[in-house]
């Protein structure tokens, strides 16, 4: 998503909150000022209850909950009708909400009646806000090294009563059967599962942005065996080359997450600008390349925990993908509806793809020949790489979310959002092979070695398809 304004402005106005203050801006400023009620924030940014997140509000300055949201939703109607000139009664009747409500609302949390802090102007009224909060310290970020304790044995812990075998070292089978096309198992996971991913030690990992977590998945059987704390609004997950560290970009508190798989525990956090949303890793696992609502791609060292590059985009991305040969990237831009390919390690732009509509998630074949490319506007794209051409379009009519190739890559997974439907799909003819009925709202995809594929659904669980 690009920056969103009433965010910037809720954050420039307080700059020196915690990372936890932050949260609470970022989620106030997602929903124009509404937030659900108090139990469920709280669920959502990783405190314990409501009771913490007011605790939370007071050590921060900050005002409760209910007049903070007040303040939020008035800020937006400020810039709302700065923008449009649209008078309150027309922003009210757009949310159906009735007028009086929304001049009362204005009155109790600024103490002046809608005219006067109209008159007044928006930058007055942001200097009124401040003036109800006060400052705090920024409490200092743990380093890396001293988080991640100098050591990366492969140890077998138990993490919340649940035993972890981690199996480091041990090689997964590879055996790669066709997909029948039928859904297996379904494993419940609270929190509106987004992503899912595979690593080397054969488990999956689970991100739940309305639970602040990240859930492990044991695959044989399938099971949930536990959850890891992470930060606010974990959005994507990309675990290591060995499979030991995850890397996790939390949205509202500007940071990459290290979580420590075989600890359990979540070890450091690495700042960057902006609310990060995808994040693939480099070829030689050293470098993460995480795409923010900045327009910016940037590149982060794993070892330094900084940002050591960065490159304009034409929009912000959930979806990045890595080119075989590891030394191109591609990037799909989302509502700018074009695909950025960029060259590696050097961050240097190579090619533009105009595709149209809103690109979601992209997938490339082993050979590196041909790149896939979901579309909200309701279809698929088929690109051939070499010459940037698109040899086909799949069209389903509507919202297609998340993508991935079989194992042996005779066939493409496509979720289809809002159908609350996933389709196989024979890639050679590109003829639907089967339709699962998965109900919910299927997210993104994840593609074993051994033939099953898995399902993130933001509903609240995991399905299997094998």
């Amino acid at each position: 998503m690009p920056p969103l304004q009433l965010t910037n402005l809720l954050q420039t106005a307080l700059p020196n909150l915690s990372e936890s203050g932050r949260a609470v801006l970022s989620a106030l400023g997602c929903m124009n000022g509404r937030p659900p009620c108090s139990t469920e924030l709280a669920t959502w940014l990783g405190f314990h209850d409501r009771y913490r997140l007011a605790r939370t509000l007071r050590r921060e300055g900050l005002p409760p909950l209910e007049v903070l949201g007040g303040w939020a939703r008035t800020l937006y109607w400020m810039i709302e009708t700065e923008s449009t000139g649209a008078s309150l009664r027309e922003l009210a009747d757009r949310e159906q909400l009735d007028p009086a409500v929304a001049y009362r609302l204005v009155r109790r949390v600024t103490g002046r009646r809608w005219t006067e802090i109209r008159r007044e102007g928006l930058a007055v009224a942001l200097l009124r806000f401040r003036e109800s909060c006060r400052n705090v310290t920024v409490p200092v970020r743990r380093p890396l090294a001293v988080a991640m304790g100098g050591t990366q044995q492969h140890r077998r812990l138990s993490v919340a009563g649940f035993p972890f075998p981690m199996k480091l070292g041990a090689a997964a089978a590879r055996v790669r059967a066709r997909l029948r096309g039928v859904l297996g198992d379904r494993l419940p996971v609270p929190g509106a599962p987004f992503d899912v991913a595979l690593t080397a030690a054969d488990i999956a990992l689970v991100t739940r942005p309305h639970a602040s977590s990240l859930s492990v998945l044991e695959l044989d059987p399938p099971r949930v065996t536990h959850a890891i704390p992470v930060a606010a609004t974990p959005t994507r997950v990309v675990p290591s080359l060995s499979g030991d560290f995850a890397y996790v970009t939390c949205q509202f508190v500007e940071a990459i997450d290290v979580v420590d798989l075989q600890r359990g525990q979540h070890t450091a956090s690495i700042p960057v600008s902006g609310h990060p949303l995808g994040a693939i890793l480099s070829a030689d696992g050293q470098t993460l390349y995480v795409a923010t609502n900045c327009d910016r791609l940037l590149a982060v060292s794993l070892a330094r925990q900084a940002v050591t590059g960065d490159i304009p985009i034409p929009h912000g991305s959930l979806q990045l993908r890595l080119h075989p040969s590891g030394r191109r990237l591609f990037v799909s831009c989302w509502r700018s509806g074009q695909i950025v390919e960029i060259e590696l390690p050097t961050l240097r732009h190579l090619r533009t793809f105009e595709v149209g509509g809103a690109v979601q998630e992209l997938i490339i074949t082993a050979d590196g020949q041909t790149l896939y490319a979901a579309n909200e506007g309701g279809w698929l794209d088929v690109i051939h790489i070499p010459t940037g051409h698109r040899t086909a379009t799949l069209k389903f009519g509507t919202f297609v979310m998340g993508l991935a190739l079989s194992a042996d890559e005779a066939d493409i997974v496509v979720s289809l959002l809002y159908a609350g439907r996933v389709l196989v799909i024979d890639r050679r003819s590109l003829t639907v092979r089967s339709k699962l009925e998965t109900g919910g709202k299927p997210r993104l995809i994840a593609a074993h070695p051994r033939g099953q594929v898995l399902v993130a659904n933001e509903a609240g669980w995991v399905d299997f398809i094998l």
